[in-house]
């Protein structure tokens, strides 16, 4: 007896051992394998990612006036003081509380009529093919990165979704793109918020433009990847900056051309409609690249000449191109926009 409960030890040790040692990283390596498809450069990032909110801070500085980043399902998310209240001086100081932050008056925080309206029901129920395209490269830091994801929310909260109205799907860039959202993934719209929610926000460093293009047009407005006949497609790209590598910048420009035209697509689709928000650079005005360096006055000139070209090349239209003055900016293009997707529905 004491012979066999000793192999029977000897044996669980040899499996616990060999579990340890490798099969822990077999399954890490299975599930990396697993979430990569498609291209080369391309991954897909549609699980929950850690908690991102600081434990013990429901609130968090927006390094704005008169907005704040609250917790919601363990992201931050952009909210909005009441109208002419903003952000106390001590939550500036401290960065994150529990308290909530708006409690000074503040002139400076009144609201326009415009900034007070809604989504009209029209544009709320046109029914689109919607897709976006989200730089998220290390030119735009954490906080910004939290705003562009709650205008990406918000968005999509205005519409009614559904096969019958309106499907999303979207991808976020740096060196690799990663698609959160297909066509075909979800008609609920609970389940398209929460992919959305768990967009990949810290991707390797770099802005391959191009690839993110030629993946919306390949993968997300393929009638595999979910597009409908008959339903209008729109995309919204956002993106602060040129290119990186800088030599592929010709090649941003082509996949931006072939992403409008019609002969891309299957014929009872059709193109898209393109918009482009040009995000606020900050290392841009700083006169520095993605790591911080500075660059001289001539490098400087030409990266913005070749980021024009870039830009100029992607909307379908010179004015479907938007340039917010700050990330805190942002919701205001969303009544535009979603106005002009849908005016020839």
């Amino acid at each position: 007896m004491r012979t066999y409960v000793a192999s029977v030890i000897i044996v669980l040790c040899c499996v616990l051992e060999t579990t340890t040692a490798t099969g822990l990283d077999g399954l890490f390596a299975a599930r990396k394998k697993a979430g990569r498809r498609g291209n080369v450069g391309v991954r897909y990032a549609m699980g929950d990612h850690q908690q991102e909110c600081t434990p013990g801070s429901k609130y968090k500085y927006a390094n704005s006036s008169c907005n704040y980043l609250v917790c919601k399902e363990n992201i931050y998310e952009l909210a909005h003081c009441e109208d002419g209240k903003g952000v106390t001086e001590s939550f500036r100081r401290i960065d994150t509380s529990m308290r909530y932050p708006c409690s000074r008056f503040a002139a400076e925080c009144r609201k326009t009529l415009e900034e007070k309206g809604v989504v009209e029901t029209n544009v709320q129920v046109c029914g689109l093919d919607l897709v976006f395209i989200i730089d998220m490269s290390k030119s735009i830091s954490d906080v910004d990165k939290m705003k562009v994801r709650s205008f990406v929310l918000q968005i999509i909260r205005s519409l009614q979704l559904g096969s019958a109205f309106t499907l999303v799907a979207g991808s976020t860039y740096g060196a690799e793109v990663h698609n959160f959202l297909k066509l075909s993934s979800y008609n609920r719209g609970t389940e398209m918020v929460r992919a959305a929610s768990n967009m990949e926000m810290n991707p390797k460093r770099g802005t391959a433009t191009w690839l993110a293009l030629q993946e919306a047009r390949e993968i997300l407005l393929s009638i595999k990847g979910g597009r409908r006949k008959g339903k209008k497609a729109v995309v919204i790209v956002a993106s602060d900056g040129v290119s990186h590598p800088h030599s592929m910048s010709k090649e941003t420009i082509e996949q931006a051309e072939l992403l409008k035209k019609p002969k891309s697509y299957d014929p009872e689709t059709g193109a898209p409609t393109v918009f482009l928000l040009d995000l606020p650079n900050n290392k841009e005005q700083l006169g520095e690249d993605e790591s911080g360096k500075k660059l001289p006055k001539a490098e400087l000139d030409k990266l913005k000449e070749l980021k024009d070209k870039e830009f100029a090349a992607i909307p379908s239209k010179p004015e479907y191109r938007y340039n917010p003055e700050s990330f805190d900016d942002l919701e205001k293009f969303i009544i535009p926009i979603l106005r002009k997707s849908c005016e020839d529905l």
